[in-house]
């Protein structure tokens, strides 16, 4: 209900979406009943004691013209993020107990300040992933199916691909897979699936990029996320899937999905 204030301004949603506020089916009327973007400051890992800092915002913020937050825009900066973001943001800390089970920590004003440790290692791991993923994209270049059957710490080595709608990585806890969108591409455009086994993602105005997929291994529907990131041509949609238990991905898919 909080981001249901404010109405779309339809010179910055022809701006912002492109090509894509032409689409057929677009009801931009539905942009103006507010949906909630989750934007993952952290990610939980055993290194931060499976914590996750998350912002929860507007996705249509800026088509609502809504004035820049500057206050968790610096937040985000402090934390390797470069993502300008629009209109009020509410902040959480949120604890893995386990298999399905989490629950909402403290964040307090503390946590709030620039000399934070949660903070200042955010900004190295986010650092470290984002290098990790561009040298693996830089490794598997243009070819269908890039498969490297070695092995390593922390996604060095580790199985991973690309085809021409995304490509993914894996560490021995999670998957990331990274599906390349247009420069005006938001939240609301995107639908992600999880299943204990499945997965499933489409894209607006193109065709679904998997459709009820069988994975690999099994996962953790509860703790796996997605969400929209990037400016220009880095803009994508990053799915992260939980494995259910910790090990090597020799593939994506399953056998018969592929």
């Amino acid at each position: 209900p909080h981001f249901r204030e404010g109405s779309v301004d339809p010179k910055a949603v022809a701006q912002q979406l492109g090509d894509l506020a032409s689409t057929p089916g677009m009801d931009m009327s539905m942009l103006e009943q507010g949906t909630v973007e989750t934007f993952p400051l952290t990610r939980p890992s055993e290194a931060n004691g499976h914590a996750a800092v998350t912002l929860y915002l507007d996705e249509c913020g800026v088509l609502k013209n809504k004035p820049r937050n500057e206050r968790a825009s610096r937040l985000a900066a402090e934390c390797g993020h470069a993502s300008p973001f629009h209109g009020d943001i509410f902040v959480a800390r949120e604890q893995l107990l386990g298999p399905g089970r989490r629950h909402l920590a403290d964040f307090t004003l503390a946590d709030m300040s620039s000399s934070a440790k949660w903070m200042a290692d955010a900004a190295v791991a986010n650092y470290e992933h984002m290098v990790a993923t561009k040298k693996m994209h830089a490794q598997m270049g243009s070819s269908f199916q890039h498969i490297n059957l070695g092995d390593g710490e922390e996604g060095a080595g580790l199985p991973s691909g690309q085809t021409d709608a995304y490509s993914w990585t894996q560490t021995k806890s999670e998957v990331e897979i990274r599906v390349p969108l247009p420069s005006g591409a938001k939240a609301r455009d995107c639908k992600v699936k999880f299943g204990g086994t499945s997965l499933s993602v489409a894209v607006a105005g193109a065709a679904a990029v998997l459709d009820s997929a069988s994975l690999h291994d099994k996962v953790r529907p509860d703790e796996c996320t997605w969400s929209v990131s990037g400016d220009g041509d880095e803009r994508a949609l990053i799915v992260t899937l939980e494995k259910a238990s910790e090990g090597t991905w020799r593939e994506l898919l399953a056998a018969q999905a592929r």
